[in-house]
């Protein structure tokens, strides 16, 4: 099973009209669509902001985890 994510907009008449790469074979084919709902991203950041507000705080630093960042980005360039 081969897999393609196309990005579309469904009109106000609901009829999709789709573009599939040349890779895919004509026959049948299983559609999904996942629709973009900005209160569904909004609920998602507020569940992650709850969760982590349960998460006992960090013992280190703001300094110490600077340090750290700097170091790896110091690796990056080795």
């Amino acid at each position: 099973m081969r897999a393609v994510k196309l990005e579309a907009v469904l009109p106000e008449d609901r009829q999709l009209n789709l573009t599939v790469p040349p890779e895919i074979p004509s026959g049948p084919v299983e559609v999904v669509i996942l629709a973009k709902d900005d209160m569904d991203r909004r609920a998602s950041l507020l569940n992650f902001l709850n969760e982590l507000s349960s998460l006992p705080p960090s013992a280190r630093t703001a300094a110490a985890i600077e340090a750290d960042i700097a170091g790896e980005r110091q690796a990056w360039d080795e």
